[in-house]
């Protein structure tokens, strides 16, 4: 389990305070700044903190582009509440250091991490993140912003399965006063034709943008590739990129029609809005979830999501996982493991609470997100202890004869989880295998 913000401990190159905010560590550090943990006592919460590093930059023209961004931002705070736009919570200026205060998510990665052919998502989570995407933008085009720099790495999915747009620091935003950061602004991979050309953009740039996102998450591939920027932008504003089922077969041709369409080159002929795409989505969405699994798994993929145990998988280690297990509710006093028995499968509890014991006495107790079985690295092994359900209890059982058939990299990661735990467990608590 992860510790508290406050049990952190602090490196030694760490600023002591910004603003009113106590700093606790350092998480992170990009081009314009440094990201920083802290926690605000008033709304206890854990925060994150952008310094921007405008007075250690040495290049001007850098150092003015980051202090509009600053600014962008800073305008903003308060402005965007939407459950999948990353809040803007305060921002300000101490003694020449810029900052900019947002929520902190734990454990949370980008998408940036799924945008590889061997570590793809599933099509029916990439359709289900993208629209919320597509309905967080129809959000923020609704009320004069355009964020102009969507790409995976702006785009942050939570332990729990939920999406955050992060980073509105080169957006446009209506009537606002403040210096707007002009030319090619943004990732080049990712901008719409009319981006790249430095026209007029609308809320359509960002729909060519998230179709982009989305034609990698499906195929593990940019939209357009070339070895140097110019030939790069030439292909995004007269090539067309390679269909998708050049890629992968496997995909219905109503998906690649979404894509498609919001990735025309005539902003005028594109999807017409964040509203339309998500809606487009959802009847894509309905059938996906007809073809891969029933309402019933996706519920148990949510709440595995949620257990410590597989904070470090990526969502389709966690569906392998999953295809290799099965799932069973005991009830009060009833037994999960016998002492003396054989069999090959791992335990995790879901949730509830379970007895251990060897010889008929209790040596100990397991909770949710802990695991046991680990007799079964052994062939034949029998169990030195029993298990039983200490109130309801449900536990995902992990057959190791379906592991031997997952991805080799689903299986170095489980290993390496399920024995910490176990490791972990044995210097705590000193209890007997299981």
């Amino acid at each position: 389990m992860a510790s508290p913000a406050s049990e952190l401990q602090r490196e030694s190159d760490v600023l002591e305070k910004v603003g009113k905010y106590v700093i606790i560590n350092k998480i992170g550090k990009g081009s314009t700044g440094t990201v920083y943990l802290s926690h605000d006592p008033y709304y206890r919460r854990d925060v994150a903190i952008k310094v921007y590093n405008l007075e250690e930059d040495t290049d001007a023209d850098r150092a003015k582009v980051s202090r509009k961004m600053f600014f962008n931002e800073a305008h903003m705070v308060g402005m965007l509440q939407h459950p999948n736009i990353m809040p803007i919570y305060d921002a300000g200026e101490e003694n020449g250091k810029y900052y900019v205060v947002t929520e902190h998510i734990q454990g949370a990665r980008t998408l940036a991490a799924y945008c590889r052919p061997d570590n793809l998502l599933r099509v029916d989570d990439v359709v289900e993140i993208i629209y919320k995407c597509a309905k967080a933008l129809h959000y923020s085009h609704g009320r004069g912003v355009i964020h102009r720099d969507i790409k995976p790495s702006n785009v942050m999915l939570t332990i729990d399965n939920d999406v955050r747009i992060i980073d509105f620091g080169i957006a446009i935003v209506n009537d606002s006063e403040v210096s707007r950061i002009e030319g090619i602004a943004g990732s080049p991979s990712y901008m719409s034709p009319e981006q790249v050309q430095s026209e007029e953009l609308t809320p359509r740039s960002d729909l060519y943008s998230l179709g982009a996102v989305m034609y990698e998450l499906l195929t593990g591939f940019r939209p357009f590739r070339a070895d140097n920027l110019s030939k790069l932008l030439h292909q995004i504003v007269y090539a067309t990129p390679p269909p998708i089922h050049t890629y992968r077969d496997d995909l219905p041709e109503e998906l690649e029609h979404v894509v498609a369409m919001t990735m025309q080159k005539d902003a005028d002929k594109r999807t017409a809005s964040g509203a339309t795409m998500a809606a487009e989505l959802t009847r894509v969405y309905k059938d996906l979830r007809q073809k891969y699994d029933s309402l019933d798994n996706q519920e148990h993929f949510d709440l595995l999501r949620s257990l410590t145990f597989f904070h470090e998988f990526s969502h389709a280690e966690i569906w392998e996982v999953l295809r290799a297990s099965d799932w069973h509710e005991y009830r009060d006093g009833e037994d999960i493991v016998r002492e003396g028995e054989i069999d090959d499968r791992f335990y995790i509890i879901v949730s509830g609470k379970v007895l251990v014991q060897a010889n008929g006495k209790p040596i100990g107790g397991l909770e949710n997100g802990d695991c046991f079985g680990e007799t079964s690295y052994v062939r034949g092994a029998k169990r030195q202890a029993s298990i039983e359900a200490d109130g309801p209890v449900t536990i995902l059982r992990v057959s190791s004869t379906l592991m031997e058939q997952v991805s080799s990299a689903c299986q170095l990661r489980f290993n390496k989880v399920f024995l910490r735990a176990l490791i972990t467990r044995l210097q705590n608590r000193g209890a007997a295998n299981t």
